[in-house]
């Protein structure tokens, strides 16, 4: 079953205990106008999806023009060889052979202009993928940060209440001045934090900007909705890493270096010396041990992904539980409040631990998302590419 969480307009502090638990004694004190012209502040900012993003950003990028650029001058060496001999063909290169210099000269550059297209294009498809985990990354951290800042906002109330409450119970001779000072100390660092996470997400705001090429002070809403779906492996482990061996460009990349590195031990101009052959085999071994290294890592890099979805699947569960208490809490502080058998502040702090509860496991939706998309896209764990 998929439940859907996450965005700047649903991580709105008391939203989620309201809609879970209906109106209470303290939401009732919302006036209407507010609410009116906060939807109205809302409704004149445009909202950015990531789909959206993605398309500017990807559109923005210099990695992926390079290997744009990259691509059209390969396609250009492939069609000026064409024209130059009629043929554009790899040669077989299985067993070590010598060839005269000037039919070595087209071949390697038939071979060279083949093996580059083909690397070109994995770099390319890593790129993206990298590309879309570094804007999944980016968005999620907007929607938790804008979320933690109504937290934030909540907890600074919640904390001038305490301390107002402190200075009549200094006066009544209730608490000592030493408790006071504390609770304003309290009080005054509410306010930085609200204020630092709030220069925070400017910071990250211009940086997504940066990545779709935007300028600096453009405006928008994030919209982010994640679906929490537990992951399901549809075949064995040992299946599902073969097959992403044979699908991993990073695991690809590495084969074509060995094909690359038999290729320049195998294929020899007639002039091609003997310290030269040496050094080729040499690469040759290197290239695939550098594979079988590679291998290695990926299968213990995919395994490991595999057992953090599960670690945070089960941390899901839990913070469900969580939450489902933190609300019976709540359910009870609001009955306990309207027979006047507590305050304000404390249905107020029930409230704010039914928010707490709701952003962990939107958090934990949130990175599980992240890690499922990784784990389909292996490219991105293990390795240099890891992410």
């Amino acid at each position: 079953m998929k439940k859907i969480l996450g965005s700047t307009k649903s991580a709105v502090a008391l939203a989620l205990a309201v809609a879970l638990l209906g109106t209470t004694a303290y939401g009732a004190e919302t006036t209407s106008a507010t609410t009116t012209a906060q939807t109205q502040a809302e409704q004149a900012i445009p909202v950015l999806t990531y789909a959206d993003a993605l398309a500017k950003a990807k559109k923005h990028s210099v990695d992926l023009r390079d290997l744009q650029k990259t691509t059209d001058f390969l396609q250009e060496s492939k069609e000026d060889l064409w024209d130059k001999v009629g043929s554009f063909s790899i040669p077989t290169y299985n067993y070590q052979k010598w060839v005269n210099d000037a039919v070595y000269s087209y071949t390697s550059a038939v071979y060279k202009t083949d093996s580059g297209m083909t690397k070109n294009k994995y770099e390319t498809q890593i790129t993206n993928l990298m590309l879309e985990a570094t804007l999944k990354s980016t968005f999620s951290s907007i929607v938790e940060n804008e979320a933690n800042l109504e937290l934030l906002k909540e907890t600074s109330a919640i904390q001038k209440t305490l301390y107002e409450q402190g200075k009549t119970k200094l006066s009544l001779g209730m608490i000592s001045q030493y408790k006071l000072d504390q609770l304003k100390a309290d009080y005054a660092q509410s306010d930085v934090n609200v204020y630092q996470l709030k220069k925070t997400l400017e910071q990250m705001y211009m940086n997504l900007n940066n990545l779709m090429g935007e300028s600096s002070d453009t405006t928008y809403m994030v919209e982010y909705n994640v679906a929490f779906e537990p992951y399901v492996l549809q075949t064995t482990m040992e299946t599902y890493i073969n097959a992403a061996m044979n699908s991993d460009y990073s695991i690809l990349l590495k084969e074509q270096a060995v094909e690359d590195a038999k290729f320049n031990q195998n294929y020899l101009s007639e002039s091609t010396n003997n310290s030269t052959n040496k050094s080729n085999k040499l690469a040759y071994e290197t290239a695939q041990s550098s594979l079988k290294a590679a291998k290695e890592d990926k299968d213990i890099a995919i395994r490991s992904a595999y057992v953090q979805l599960q670690q945070t699947e089960a941390n899901y569960n839990q913070a469900e539980k969580d939450l489902a208490q933190a609300q019976a809490d709540l359910k009870t502080a609001q009955v306990n409040y309207q027979a006047g058998n507590i305050t304000k502040l404390v249905l107020e702090q029930a409230q704010l631990a039914v928010t707490q509860k709701g952003l962990t496991l939107q958090k934990l939706a949130r990175a599980y998302d992240m890690q499922v998309f990784a784990f389909k896209n292996t490219s991105l764990i293990g390795g240099s590419t890891s992410s």
